[in-house]
């Protein structure tokens, strides 16, 4: 169950279907993993199997997280619980709007996994996770703005 806030969706039975935007939010969800992969084994090779024990783990990670944001979006709307309380006239608007906050954190754990991967061979790659970490709290902060204007 996806807790926002108090309010439940049960109930209700919305059909939404994806559009282009929801895929493209998916596939920019799974480039961060698949850089973390790529990254893990080509530092694997280097160091001839000792990397891949060390972050394995890591990479694991970052791709049960990412199928498990990933599949919020084919969640029905009886799983969520909403900030702001949801009628008939608002439920599909909510149901949107907490979906592609889903995609966005998808997308943002993926960048503060590969920048936390990043960040003991990489010296910049700090600024990527403290980036994605101040970009999430500007997600959440949207998404109850959003979700309270359209109450």
């Amino acid at each position: 169950m996806i807790n926002l806030g108090f309010y439940s969706g049960k109930g209700y039975d919305v059909r939404y279907r994806r559009s282009l935007v929801d895929y493209v939010l998916l596939a920019v969800a799974f480039v961060p993993v698949l850089a973390d992969w790529f990254y893990i084994f080509y530092m694997n090779k280097q160091t001839d199997g000792a990397f891949l024990q060390e972050h394995g783990v890591e990479g694991i990670m970052a791709l049960v997280l990412f199928l498990v944001l990933g599949s919020a979006a084919y969640v029905p709307v009886r799983f969520f619980n909403f900030a702001f309380r949801v009628t008939e006239a608002n439920i599909g608007r909510q149901y949107v709007l907490a979906i592609r906050l889903c995609q966005v954190v998808n997308i943002l754990m993926g960048c503060m996994f590969l920048g936390g991967l990043l960040g003991k061979d990489v010296a910049c790659s700090v600024y990527f996770y403290a980036g994605a970490s101040i970009l999430m709290a500007v997600a959440v902060v949207a998404y109850f703005v959003l979700a309270y204007r359209m109450r």
